[in-house]
């Protein structure tokens, strides 16, 4: 028979589990997909249904795993709202745990300083730094890294998206497919520590410490002297503008050739903007890396 709403899915298979010591019923759609009911998780914890599901339906991410399945249950079929087993963790960690019943709260407030350090893991992974804690990064340049994975990541989804977007249901299929989307993280960490290594002739760290106070300095003026910028646009403004004078997309790429003129265009535009000059010896540049 055909379905009249489109919208409304029949499960392959659905089963009740045990979740938070509650009832959960769990779906799996004839692609092998599997989600939960997000009432039945509500339930579990002690939650307002209505508002979680709101909050899932407004969370971009989340919302691409909402569905609503046809159940079976006592009272006749109904619809219910599911949401993908895969983003199940993340919903849970957008929970206030306060708000949860007891003595679920405790195994709660668990489960998501479980899922803050895997997910920083993988983070770590993506970007090639040490896995465990941020204090295991030794220098915090290496931070830089995190934007240039997350560009090389960028460059590379349509790609993904490709080769991984009609994968079938075969378990074997999946294990694949995860070990290449590893491999890919893994090429990438290692095309960023390649340009790390060869890149020469920008700004060196403490270069970057003194401009960076310059434009900063500038910045604080602009905030002063134009009320209807709020602090943050008038620091990104002066931003822009020098990266704009020089076609540059981070400061931080500044040509070594070009850090005088640099300097210079920073103390001009705080002169044009005040009619003071910007005395600020380089010699007083803070070494972050050493505090």
């Amino acid at each position: 028979m055909t379905n009249a709403n489109p919208d409304l899915h029949t499960p392959a298979e659905q089963l009740p589990i045990t979740l938070f010591d509650a009832v959960v019923l769990a779906v799996r759609t004839d692609d092998g997909t599997i989600s939960l009911a997000i009432r039945d998780v509500c339930q579990a914890l002690a939650i307002d249904f209505s508002t979680q599901l709101r909050r899932i339906r407004n969370q971009s991410v989340l919302a691409e795993g909402l569905a609503r399945f046809r159940i079976a249950t006592a009272g006749g079929v109904q619809a219910q709202d599911f949401l993908e087993l895969e983003r199940v963790p993340t919903w849970l960690l957008m929970i206030n745990a306060a708000r949860v019943g007891e003595p679920v709260r405790p195994r709660l407030l668990w489960l998501q300083r479980y899922i803050v350090r895997e997910v920083y893991r993988s983070f770590a992974t993506l970007a090639g730094l040490p896995e465990d804690t941020s204090r295991q990064i030794e220098d915090l340049i290496d931070l830089q890294r995190f934007n240039t994975a997350i560009t090389e990541l960028a460059n590379h989804q349509e790609s993904l998206e490709a080769r991984h977007g009609a994968l079938e249901t075969s378990q074997d299929q999946a294990r694949q497919a995860w070990r290449d989307l590893r491999a890919e993280i893994r090429a990438i960490a290692q095309r960023i520590a390649t340009i790390e290594q060869h890149v020469g002739g920008v700004i060196s760290r403490e270069q970057r410490g003194y401009l960076y106070q310059l434009v900063q300095a500038w910045g604080a003026a602009k905030a002063t002297r134009e009320p209807r910028l709020s602090t943050a646009a008038a620091y990104a403004a002066c931003w822009t503008l020098l990266k704009a004078k020089y076609r540059i997309a981070r400061y931080e790429d500044l040509p070594a050739a070009k850090y005088a003129a640099g300097i210079a265009f920073a103390r001009q535009s705080y002169h044009a903007l005040t009619g003071a000059e910007l005395n600020l010896p380089e010699q007083g540049t803070l070494d972050l890396g050493d505090a």
